[in-house]
């Protein structure tokens, strides 16, 4: 939500401006300017990628408007709950709860410690798959910051083309002004697109994935610490450790939290 209103509030501010002005809005408009930064910048972009990669990008783009912040906070008291059934009633008895558990990381981790696997081994298997994750989470980004260096170029590029012709046909004075008009718009798009659409999204896609693997890593803490036999009052205190301080409320209410 705040990556579309962001990016609103700037156009805004574009469109006001130039009313403030006294500017036609109209003379921003440009559909062949348009075409060539963004179609342009998406193919210069499609040069350093795989195809399977970029056959993603949609869902990247969709995700950086709809994801949303992990719950770190309900994973800590899954842990918390899965360490009072394996303190109450053994290891073994984690199992019978792994169905209710949606989070597949979570799950699969805590299904080895069902398991016997022994705590390094658990280790490596969550931190491969942590990093498998962020390698593809990162591939999105870089498509989307690779668009927003290229548009600038994409922009110049079509000033130099609009420039060129415009030079060319000097007879008719009545066309400079258009021509260099056209010309400029191209620049503008670039810029626009770059600094207002590609790499802010890509921003937003760095904080969630940021996010991600924060939570990822707490989960990873707790289902170590479930194998190493932590008392859930010691588990909550290491785990909330990895959240801010107002979602700190300890083990005592979160465990009236989940009586309630």
């Amino acid at each position: 939500m705040t990556t579309i209103l962001g990016i609103v509030i700037a156009l805004l501010a574009i469109v006001v401006a130039t009313i403030m002005d006294g500017n036609s809005f109209g003379a921003l408009i440009g559909p062949s300017s348009l075409v060539l930064v963004l179609v342009g910048s998406l193919g210069v972009s499609m040069s350093g990628f795989q195809m399977d990669d970029l056959k993603k990008l949609p869902k990247v783009i969709i995700y950086s408007f709809t994801g949303k912040e992990p719950d770190a906070s309900a994973t800590v008291d899954t842990l918390m709950e899965a360490a009072e059934v394996a303190r109450k009633e053994g290891v073994l008895a984690l199992e019978s709860k792994l169905e209710g558990i949606e989070d597949p990381f979570l799950r699969n981790g805590l299904q080895s410690v069902v398991d016997g696997v022994d705590a390094d081994t658990i280790r490596d298997m969550l931190e491969i798959d942590i990093q498998a994750l962020d390698d593809r989470h990162r591939t999105g980004m870089n498509i989307v910051k690779a668009m927003g260096g290229y548009a600038p170029t994409m922009g110049m590029i079509g000033t130099v083309v609009g420039l060129i012709n415009m030079l060319g046909n000097l007879s008719d004075p009545a066309q400079l002004g258009l021509g260099m008009s056209v010309a400029l718009l191209t620049t503008l798009y670039g810029v626009i697109f770059a600094n207002l659409v590609f790499l802010p999204i890509s921003a937003k896609l760095e904080r969630l994935n940021a996010l991600e693997m924060g939570q990822r890593e707490l989960a990873m803490d707790g289902i170590l610490a479930i194998q190493a036999g932590a008392s859930p009052r010691l588990l909550v205190e290491r785990l909330e450790s990895y959240l801010i301080p107002e979602a700190r409320v300890g083990h005592q209410e979160r465990s009236k939290r989940k009586a309630a």
